[in-house]
């Protein structure tokens, strides 16, 4: 019997560490949701307007829907995904080497159709170009600790370097805080040339290789020097590189 209790008092341990970080995941996303930070929005006219952005808490698909917006003279209004273009905000975040405590990171949303249902949602757009890539909400997320430290890689046309970032060309830089942002996640909804929303993940990149990046020579010639280019690790990397060498 006391047996029993004790394996009964294990599972119930075992539960509330793997339940309680869950909710609190939650509320932590909810109460940034909730919060009015300074943004902007771009009308379907092409005009931006800018203000405090807050969140109204309807989505689909895990997508928002619309949002509040309020401008510098208090007036208010609600934009649905199907009224404007998109959206951005400003969030604060900290440097890992402290010596700015705080700055500035925008997220741009822009209004799309969602990938099951076809209703236009905002999609957080963490890349633009020939090839977009938009966040999956849905996805797993992984922590910084868990994601794999990417080693230094000198490319053809390109240099990554950890702790300081990615260079393009003579002018392209990418910070490596952005890079991580971008690559903890399991999955991620991509557009090529503005066609139709695709879904990619490890379990379909291989098949989905040649049609994303088999039209640009020069990114062959990076996977003959880099072979390690080509898993689904660097995806996001290996796209933006692709976007600005194969315009």
């Amino acid at each position: 019997m006391r047996r029993n209790n004790k394996t009964l008092v294990l599972i119930m341990l075992i539960m509330i560490t793997i339940v309680i970080p869950l909710k609190l995941s939650a509320q932590v996303e909810g109460m940034a949701a909730m919060m009015a930070v300074d943004g902007y929005v771009v009308l379907s006219n092409g005009d931006t307007l800018k203000g405090m952005i807050k969140w109204s808490l309807k989505y689909v698909e895990n997508n928002p829907v619309e949002i509040k917006f309020t401008a510098g003279n208090g007036t208010t209004k609600i934009f649905k995904a199907s009224e404007i273009r998109g959206f951005g905000n400003y969030m604060k975040v900290v440097k890992k080497d402290f010596d700015t405590p705080e700055e500035l990171e925008m997220e741009n949303y822009v209004s799309m159709p969602s990938m099951k249902k076809g209703v236009l949602v905002f999609l957080n757009r963490l890349l633009d170009g020939k090839i977009i890539i938009f966040q999956n909400r849905s996805s797993l997320g992984f922590s910084s600790s868990k994601v794999e430290e990417r080693s230094k890689i000198d490319g053809i046309s390109f240099n990554l370097t950890p702790g300081e970032g990615l260079s393009i060309g003579p002018t392209y830089r990418t910070s490596y805080r952005i890079i991580e942002s971008r690559t903890r996640y399991s999955s991620y909804f991509v557009s090529k040339a503005n066609g139709a929303l695709l879904k990619v993940e490890k379990g379909n990149y291989d098949s989905l290789f040649l049609s994303l990046f088999g039209d640009c020579p020069s990114i062959e010639q990076e996977l003959v020097k880099n072979p390690d280019l080509k898993k689904f690790k660097n995806f996001t990397i290996l796209a933006e590189v692709y976007n600005q060498i194969c315009k």
